[in-house]
């Protein structure tokens, strides 16, 4: 797995708490809290287009994925550059991106509302500004126990939240089932941006491997994948009705209600292979 930039201790705090336990019996203890800050995106010097809660934790990464996923830019080298400046409880994002981006984005307008940590949309006046157009995804196949061993590994590289037992993971992992990227975040869309920004910078295909979600799996979940060409994604739990659609028509292999024992495959399922037959699964 790659090394994580941020330092850990700027992700969270120690908290004290009364501890309630069996019998009314009460304990002081401490405990490691996420942070939640608010980050300024701002666009050419000028231009504020959102203010998003997010974990101060891999913001190079998150920056990159959400004008990668809002669609502000079409390739990563259109952002020019990005300084993230924080002062006591806020964060600034001096974002720089081409001409013809910028233009287009100012056409379109700021965001409308605060994005909230668990929210992926708000403030967005038109669907049509974050719908993905339907990618062509490798045909390639996972082994059932690959994903397993990935469900298995991620809980040990959640590095994170066995500080702070609340914050949401998205992982990469190759077919062979190894996890090479994890990014953080108190928000589900956050961890999801933030792994696509550290993929879309990275050497890998990320349609050659599959993208774990600690979180549900609602339909902007998979149009955040879809920019980046991720063919098969697995979540913990199900997915809406909506995502599912997305995903099949897409021909994305989704899988929902994922543990280490079992999952459901919603559609997709070409792409899985059983291990005891060595054949390919139908949904």
């Amino acid at each position: 797995m790659t090394t994580r930039p941020d330092s850990l201790a700027a992700a969270h705090v120690l908290r004290h708490a009364i501890e309630i336990g069996p019998e009314g019996v009460q304990e002081r203890i401490e405990l490691g809290i996420a942070e939640e800050i608010p980050l300024t995106l701002i666009f050419n010097e000028f231009h504020v287009h959102a203010v998003m809660m997010v974990t101060p934790l891999d913001l190079h990464d998150f920056v990159l994925g959400f004008v990668l996923t809002e669609k502000i830019i079409a390739a990563p080298s259109d952002m020019i550059s990005c300084h993230i400046e924080r002062h006591e409880e806020q964060l600034t994002a001096h974002i720089r991106i081409t001409g013809a981006d910028f233009s287009r984005l100012i056409r379109r307008g700021q965001r409308l509302l605060t994005g909230g940590s668990s929210c992926g949309l708000c403030g967005v006046t038109s669907l049509d500004d974050i719908a993905t157009a339907t990618p062509s995804l490798p045909a390639h196949s996972i082994p059932v126990s690959s994903i397993r061993a990935a469900l298995n590994a991620l809980p040990d590289q959640q590095v994170l939240n066995q500080q702070v037992h609340m914050v949401h993971a998205a992982a990469w992992a190759s077919p062979d089932g190894i996890i090479h990227y994890v990014r953080e975040d108190v928000g589900r869309h956050n961890a999801l941006d933030k792994l696509i920004g550290i993929l879309s910078q990275s050497p890998r295909d990320p349609g050659r491997g599959f993208c774990l979600l600690t979180s549900r799996c609602s339909y902007e979940m998979v149009e955040k994948a879809l920019t980046l060409g991720i063919s098969t994604l697995v979540a913990v739990s199900s997915p809406t009705d909506r995502a599912i659609q997305i995903a099949r028509k897409a021909d994305m292999t989704l899988i929902g209600n994922a543990r280490r024992d079992r999952f459901s495959v919603f559609c997709g399922g070409h792409r899985l292979v059983r291990p005891e037959t060595l054949e390919m699964m139908t949904t």
